[in-house]
């Protein structure tokens, strides 16, 4: 009985950080689009790069365009682990949400 709520227990946690994800934000300046990934660099010159980008958010902000380009934007984006073709665990991040500060 025992085993069947540890198992059920770790099932239950496995599936919550999965939809629980902690949204972190950043104010950032558009690099470009390279490779398929959004880059942006922050005000200490930091580049974050981002893998992929929601339906909604790519609508209203076409981030291939040049002419965003030099913006600033306040980013909203999830973490996510996933397996690479080497079997190997790396970070990608997504945009979720996307506004340019007045």
């Amino acid at each position: 009985m025992k085993s069947i709520l540890v198992v059920l227990f770790v099932a239950l946690t496995s599936l919550s950080s999965v939809y629980c994800q902690d949204e972190e934000k950043m104010n950032g300046t558009l690099v470009g689009f390279e490779d398929g990934v959004y880059v942006f660099t922050d005000k200490d010159g930091y580049n974050a790069e981002f893998a992929n980008i929601i339906d909604e958010v790519s609508q209203k902000y076409n981030l291939t365009d040049k002419t965003y380009i030099g913006k600033q934007f306040i980013i909203t984006f999830i973490v996510e682990t996933e397996m690479d073709e080497y079997d190997e665990e790396i970070q990608v991040s997504t945009i979720i949400a996307l506004t340019m500060p007045q």
